[in-house]
């Protein structure tokens, strides 16, 4: 009997490891629980964008939104990391702990990896303007692989001198052989308010060139031909090239985000166009951000040389020139201040513009839910005080 327990202890012995070891790994996962709740949720970041910019449903942003200032929960991370998977179908999301701007504090950051073949459906804005009314964008897209197709309606009032709507479709390759080129294959056809012509559609082939990560260079065509009034069409085809840097620098207390364009768009005979002109159109946005606080400066400035068709010419609505008249120069500057609260942000912003003649200004007020936002411009110095509301979501 007594070899048979000395024997038996020793085969007790041997089965318990496997039992051990999991009871350890459940506490140190608990151990690590309890550490991350001893700090205050500060930020949330989606795949590297800010909660309030990330498209994602507005149900499921303010469920992330309502974390912001709470303490850490791994395991209510972990459960909307799983939400955020079924609700945006894709492969994986799973979530880190960055160092927050004080002591006590965190950032969480969402890593997301899409699925090979997706399909997704979505508003990318709406929004009204007292001066130019409604406008709204309906859009498709497909993704399989490196390969993107999408699909849009769309009737804007607020981007050129006329209104015009229609239909939009690109096709996009984010990997043409390597990883740092791009093509992109895009068609446009628009019916427009115009006294000269009613309808204009666009085929535009693009390249784009990866430099470095911040850093990108693009080259292309465009194709696009008018339906006249009177019963004939022009074309004006152009050459097209841009130069894009964008760079994200997150700090111990400050986040940085810098972003600027140049946008040429040259309209020659080369290309059997009727129109020859050239466009510059250069701008830069930086925006700093301090816990709570905010502010962005944001720039744009253009200029048309020579024949061009009334859409390749700048507007900024008709507060800045009269009857929102198209020009061939154009200035615009905006800073805006805001503090958030919660899931809501309040804001106070200046403008300045001009399209080559009197320099006008305006302030206003903007308020801020999520994807929803409403705004109160005031023009200074007119001699007529009329606000210019708006409204509108970005999705």
């Amino acid at each position: 009997m007594l070899r048979c327990v000395v024997l038996g202890f020793p085969l007790l012995f041997l089965s318990l490891p496997p039992a051990l070891t999991a009871d350890q790994s459940f506490l140190r996962a608990a151990a690590e629980s309890n550490v991350n709740q001893q700090y205050t949720i500060e930020s949330i970041l989606i795949g590297g964008v800010q909660i309030q910019e990330a498209k994602i449903p507005p149900t499921l942003r303010s469920r992330f939104v309502a974390l912001v200032g709470e303490r850490c929960d791994v395991a209510r991370l972990q459960d909307l990391a799983a939400e955020l998977r079924r609700e945006l179908h894709l492969q994986a999301v799973s979530q880190r702990l960055l160092k927050g701007s004080q002591p006590g504090r965190v950032r969480v950051s969402f890593d997301v990896v899409q699925k090979d073949l997706s399909f997704n459906l979505s508003v990318p804005s709406i929004r009204y303007s007292s001066e130019q009314g409604a406008s709204g964008e309906l859009d498709a897209s497909a993704r399989a692989g490196r390969n993107t197709v999408n699909f849009g309606v769309l009737s804007i009032g607020d981007e050129l001198a006329e209104r015009f709507s229609g239909l939009k479709a690109a096709y996009q390759n984010s990997k043409l052989g390597t990883e740092r080129l791009r093509f992109r294959l895009q068609f446009e056809d628009y019916q427009t308010e115009r006294v000269d012509y009613h309808r204009r559609h666009n085929i535009a082939p693009q390249l784009t060139f990866v430099v470095a990560r911040p850093l990108s260079v693009s080259a292309g065509l465009s194709f696009e031909e008018m339906k006249l009034n009177n019963g004939t069409s022009a074309a004006a085809n152009a050459v097209t090239a841009e130069v894009h840097y964008g760079r994200d620098i997150e700090g111990d207390t400050i986040q940085q985000k810098f972003d600027g364009r140049y946008n040429l768009r040259a309209g020659t005979e080369a290309l059997n166009s009727d129109y020859g002109y050239t466009r510059h159109t250069f701008s830069f946005r930086y925006e700093v951000k301090a816990g709570r606080k905010t502010a962005t400066e944001e720039l744009t400035a253009g200029a048309v040389s020579g024949q061009a068709p009334s859409f390749e010419r700048f507007v900024l609505g008709s507060h800045f020139a009269p009857e929102n008249t198209p020009g061939t120069r154009m200035v615009h500057n905006s800073m805006t201040y805001g503090y958030q609260f919660g899931e809501r942000t309040g804001e106070a912003f200046y403008d300045t513009g001009t399209l080559g003649h009197t320099v006008r200004h305006s302030a206003g007020i903007a308020y801020r839910q999520g994807i929803f936002v409403v705004a109160m411009a005031f023009p200074i110095g007119e001699a007529r005080f009329t606000p210019i509301f708006m409204a509108g979501m970005n999705y």
